[in-house]
């Protein structure tokens, strides 16, 4: 479950796109006379005419539930929940001025709520941190009837992702120790043993061209962690001092080349290609020089 709440001006358009029969169907009022959206609109301003220095006077929310929660709630856990969702925000619902519309165009049911802001005195109901407000409730709502919490399903989430990736950094540790274990030669060799383990070691590179630090991509997971992420003591700069002192660029080139398969070159080919360039040109300026020669002797030939 989550929820959005807001204070706005209100008006007819939003009476108009919440109380629309074509998308649902009206849940629960109070304190509000009419059937058309007009109707209740005339009715909620005159409270809201008493109160001229509140510009934002009209409370504009909705509630929606999971879509397997919604499938199973029947309207009398949705006036519940809306009923809760109203006190959570400090509006009381025996009092204030409120209408709670369903809609159900979309593939699950959810709840939209005009409330008054303007209380029978006058006076502006509170609306601080509103929206923080709403999602809170939401969440306190859904786990105390054994609903579905966006909030909780959101750090679920987050903690088995963390999960995950302390399983992948175990792994790549695990296969860095193996790796040096068979004490490779140099970095090259450090990268095809990983590989051979379904971990690919990628360098990064910064603007200048430089090797900034290495990337660990675990094959089976997808997981791609800074050496840094991994282990701070993964510095292959250091285990591998003599393949790392190469020119930056030079390093890249051959630790791309040796992970990559390249189809064989044909040697030489630009010079090739320069010196036919060179005779086809060479053939083409003497065929002009002749051919104005002709030109100019015909020339000659029809003055006289």
């Amino acid at each position: 479950m989550i929820a959005k709440a807001k204070s706005c001006i209100g008006g007819t358009a939003l009476f108009n796109y919440v109380i629309d029969t074509k998308k649902g169907y009206e849940l629960v009022r109070n304190n509000l006379s009419g059937e058309s959206p007009k109707e209740l609109f005339q009715t909620m301003q005159i409270l809201q005419n008493q109160n001229n220095r509140c510009k934002n006077n009209t409370i504009s929310a909705v509630i929606s539930p999971t879509i397997a929660d919604s499938q199973k709630m029947s309207d009398r856990d949705l006036r519940v929940l809306a009923v809760e969702f109203l006190l959570g925000l400090q509006i009381d619902p025996t009092k204030a001025q409120f209408i709670a519309f369903v809609h159900t165009e979309k593939e699950h049911k959810h709840i939209h709520i005009i409330a008054n802001r303007i209380d029978e005195n006058g006076k502006a109901l509170k609306d601080n941190y509103i929206g923080f407000e709403a999602q809170r409730v939401a969440h306190e709502t859904a786990l105390k009837y054994g609903w579905t919490s966006i909030r909780q399903e959101n750090k679920n989430k987050k903690q088995r992702a963390d999960n995950t990736n302390l399983m992948v950094k175990n792994d790549i540790k695990t296969a860095h120790r193996e790796v040096l274990k068979q004490k490779p030669n140099d970095l090259q060799e450090y990268i095809r043993l990983m590989l051979e383990k379904e971990v690919e070691v990628k360098p990064t590179i910064n603007k200048q061209g430089n090797i900034q630090g290495y990337r660990f991509i675990h094959l089976p997971t997808g997981a791609n962690l800074k050496a840094s992420e991994i282990d701070r003591n993964m510095k292959l700069n250091d285990l591998f001092k003599n393949t790392t002192s190469m020119e930056p660029k030079d390093e890249v080139n051959k630790l791309f080349t040796s992970q990559e398969s390249y189809e064989p070159q044909i040697q030489n080919w630009k010079i090739d290609v320069s010196v036919l360039f060179g005779m086809l040109s060479a053939l083409q300026f003497g065929d002009n020089d002749e051919d104005d020669e002709q030109k100019k002797r015909k020339r000659r030939t029809l003055k006289r």
